[in-house]
């Protein structure tokens, strides 16, 4: 589920400005639309708009005006088949092996300090291991 503009959007074009993939459309002054084909739930449209108008797919919703989130992958190991596709494909390269899990006797994990929270690994995930969770403000912010 990509994320979504709320009622709350005024129309402003920021998210659209900072979108990569081109996926927010709208008029300016009117609430806008976000083309879930085409979001890719970077999460850039989510930390870009200055009204907190756009929840992410975990129904997150942004701080006060101006503050931006840290958001972090959550890797459950008793469900992580270690398969490592997630630490083949984290574009931040966050995503760590250790031996210990339940299923298969490993699990993945995730370094905090070079997550950014953009759910590549949560896509790619066969056995829905990881979410994406909200923790807080970004360090200065």
């Amino acid at each position: 589920m990509p994320y979504t503009i709320t009622s709350d959007c005024v129309g402003c074009g920021a998210c659209a400005k900072k979108c990569p993939e081109h996926a927010i459309s709208g008029e300016r002054k009117q609430q806008h639309h976000i083309e879930s084909l085409f979001c890719t739930e970077c999460g850039t449209c989510f930390s870009s708009c200055p009204k907190g108008a756009i929840e992410d797919p975990n129904g997150i919703r942004p701080p006060a005006k101006g503050k931006k989130i840290k958001r972090i992958a959550q890797i459950e190991p008793n469900i992580c088949a270690a398969c490592k596709t997630c630490l083949l494909h984290c574009p931040q390269e966050a995503i760590l092996y250790k031996r210990g899990g339940l299923l298969v006797g490993a699990a993945c994990r995730v370094d905090p300090e070079r997550c950014l929270g953009c759910g590549e690994c949560k896509k790619l995930c066969i056995m829905n291991a990881i979410t994406i969770t909200d923790q807080g403000p970004r360090s200065g912010s």
